[in-house]
């Protein structure tokens, strides 16, 4: 745990620096307070993460994988690459629900609402959808016995690509494309923060791109400049305290 939050903190801070001085959108100086409260609810939702860690390195857990089909695998590398591919389709089809069940849709939702995307908007995100992507994932692990190794190297990767595509960095086109081949970028993600509903409806991809093209969910924007950033009927300035209550 003490490794991945160095880990954290060096992304965010070295992130920041990087879209203050390459920015994408001119946005307005004043967004200290908005930052603040990002990270504030990064901080409360940090929190409920480490419990998912405790139960996730219990040997007692991992080891009693109902199916068990990481058991059967004897090459570290094989096990290792699979279990990334299983824990990113998960998280995309997570995702994917959010957007499409209305209860779901109702908390994050928050994390639209953010009209200055940068990479405080990366922990944005409401408690209650935290808890409950926590506990299928756990399930998960648990079902496949998928090791603590594979999951600590697949949250680590998650950590540093969801802080990079939410930031307002400013990256060179020539490797904006590169890296978008296999992994999200900045202007990839911006589109999923469109105000256009059918733009906010795609690219549901957390790390690597290709889920997104698989399932038809892909979309692209000739003029990322243009987008609209936010939900278009939610123009408050939020607080953390109605950040813990919103849509309940």
């Amino acid at each position: 745990m003490t490794f991945k939050l160095v880990i954290v903190i060096a992304t965010i801070g070295i992130l920041l620096i990087l879209e203050s001085k390459f920015p994408f959108f001119k946005f307005p100086n004043s967004l200290r307070s908005r930052i603040t409260n990002n990270f504030e609810l990064g901080a409360i939702n940090s929190l409920l993460s480490s419990l998912f860690a405790v139960a996730v390195s219990s040997s007692k857990l991992l080891s009693s994988g109902h199916l068990g089909l990481f058991t059967q695998i004897s090459e570290p590398a094989i096990a290792g690459g699979l279990a990334f591919l299983v824990l990113d389709l998960y998280m995309y089809l997570w995702h994917r629900s959010m957007h499409t069940i209305p209860i779901a849709w109702r908390f994050h939702r928050l994390h639209h609402t953010d009209r200055t995307m940068n990479v405080s908007t990366a922990y944005r995100f409401h408690p209650i959808e935290i808890i409950s992507s926590s506990i299928p994932k756990l399930a998960l692990i648990w079902w496949l016995a998928i090791p603590s190794s594979s999951v600590l190297i697949y949250e680590l990767v998650f950590t540093v690509v969801v802080a990079l595509h939410h930031s307002n960095l400013n990256l060179p086109a020539s490797l904006d494309r590169i890296l978008s081949s296999v992994i999200l970028t900045p202007n990839y993600h911006r589109i999923h923060h469109s105000q256009i509903v059918s733009e906010t409806n795609s690219n549901y991809a957390s790390v690597l791109i290709w889920w997104d093209r698989l399932f038809g969910t892909h979309k692209s924007c000739p003029n990322i400049s243009d987008i609209q950033l936010g939900i278009a009927d939610e123009t408050r300035e939020l607080n953390i305290w109605q950040f813990l209550g919103f849509r309940l």
